[in-house]
């Protein structure tokens, strides 16, 4: 029987929740959002004058904040899986 309380069946619970919720027509919406984000930023930056250092630093921090966004949603979802494998591991050891 599987222990609640242990960390990995908490990330396996949370990871799946975390796909869950991206699987979801909000999760949807806030991925394509910050996806949009990031093209959308991507683009006016490519144009963006070089001496314009404020703004290219706004625009390169408005990437960072999207990816980080998709990023910690990623990470989410790899150790899941990987508190999966590790049970599964044990259960057959």
């Amino acid at each position: 029987m599987l222990d609640p309380e242990d960390p990995r069946v908490r990330w396996a619970t949370f990871g799946k929740q975390v796909e869950d919720f991206l699987s979801s027509e909000i999760g949807d919406f806030l991925l394509g959002k910050s996806q949009r984000e990031i093209e959308e930023a991507t683009e006016i930056l490519k144009r963006v004058h070089p001496w314009r250092s404020k703004r290219i630093q706004q625009l390169q921090n408005q990437i960072h904040v999207a990816e980080q966004f998709q990023r910690w949603l990623a990470d989410a979802i790899t150790a899941g899986h990987a508190s999966i494998e590790d049970l599964k591991e044990e259960h057959n050891a």
